[in-house]
């Protein structure tokens, strides 16, 4: 009888040894996230909003980042996590054309709020007042926690330019469909080049400059290929970069848990302001150091660069392919988006 006690003991020893490291494993949650840390973004992510995670929930969750692509890449993300490959993760929608129809409206918006904390609020705003927006990512599998954004948008070109006349004529790179239909507004010829062929493509002479998020670009270092760059705050980067968590585990949570996520992520909302302006003075400063030639856009060049006749041209396109594309209420996505956008700008 005795071994067989001792048998017992050890099966029952091993097994709360098991439940012990399964309640230690779901209490840490892995983020994946495609881009590498270095970047404004990333290291607010690495140094602010998972710290944030951690201290609101008193250590009840810790976080294990997978930066890079190491876990997952730009195209795996959102599935990755609604999969629970990952709990947490980042998502840029504009790598989801099929899944995050809705989302795509924020680009037919080029100009926007110069203030993060105006444009966080017309998201947050956009997300409570278009439910296509939220059925998206509920589709998925996934929750929303906390928004960030890329720096406004810039032109780097191989060419001086002055203002937006020094794009036209000339092969410009833009990441996405209406972006390329902006420069093509503008008298560009569009072209489409994966991201991660930029730099070659400027050295090469494919394409003669890009149109992106300025820090991103600068990360990537197409600066050093294309020296001539307009820049203003006004061309926010509209798409929102949209930050979550695997629905299942986030139902899973106690609701004082769901509410000290959340609260993480405004207090990293808020903080991330501060960080946005700081980065767009620390790209310029560096820019400037380097020898770069840098002018600002005119209101002239604004004004051509979001002309409202053009513009509405391509928001009814939008509004006719989304709907092609699923989105059956497209003209009401369309319709709200134009009524908070304006919203936004006064603030």
């Amino acid at each position: 009888m005795k071994p067989m006690k001792m048998i017992a003991r050890t099966l029952i020893t091993g097994a709360a040894l098991a439940a012990a490291v399964g309640m230690a494993s779901a209490e840490t949650m892995k983020y994946s996230d495609h881009d590498a840390t270095g970047g404004m973004r990333t290291d607010f992510v690495n140094d602010v909003w998972l710290p944030e995670i951690e201290k609101q929930t008193g250590g009840e969750i810790k976080v294990r980042p997978f930066f890079g692509g190491v876990l997952l890449g730009s195209k795996e993300v959102l599935g990755g996590v609604g999969d629970n490959v990952a709990q947490l993760g980042f998502a840029f929608p504009g790598h989801y054309p099929n899944q995050m129809v809705a989302h795509s409206v924020f680009a037919m918006f080029p100009t926007g709020p110069v203030k993060f904390e105006n444009q966080v609020w017309l998201y947050h705003q956009a997300y409570a007042e278009i439910p296509e927006l939220k059925a998206e990512l509920e589709k998925a599998g996934v929750v929303p926690l906390m928004i960030t954004a890329g720096l406004p948008g810039a032109f780097f070109g191989k060419k001086p330019m002055d203002g937006l006349d020094g794009i036209q004529g000339d092969k410009w790179r833009a990441g996405g469909k209406w972006l390329l239909r902006y420069l093509e507004s503008a008298g560009a010829q569009p072209v489409s080049v994966p991201w991660g062929d930029v730099y070659v493509a400027l050295q090469t002479g494919t394409i003669d400059g890009v149109f992106a998020n300025y820090d991103g670009m600068h990360l990537m270092k197409f600066d050093e290929v294309a020296q001539n760059i307009l820049i203003s705050k006004k061309l926010w980067y509209a798409t929102p970069f949209v930050h979550f968590i695997n629905k299942d585990v986030y139902e899973g949570l106690s609701e004082e848990t769901r509410a000290q996520l959340h609260e993480a992520s405004r207090i990293s909302e808020e903080k991330f302001g501060a960080v946005y302006d700081a980065a767009f003075d620390q790209v310029r400063s560096e820019q400037e150091a380097s020898g770069y030639t840098i002018n600002e856009l005119s209101d002239d060049d604004i004004a051509t660069w979001s002309d409202t006749d053009k513009l509405t041209v391509l928001q009814d396109a939008w509004v006719a392919e989304a709907k092609e594309a699923g989105l059956a209420n497209a003209d009401e996505v369309m319709a709200k988006m134009r009524e908070l956008h304006a919203q936004a700008m006064l603030r």
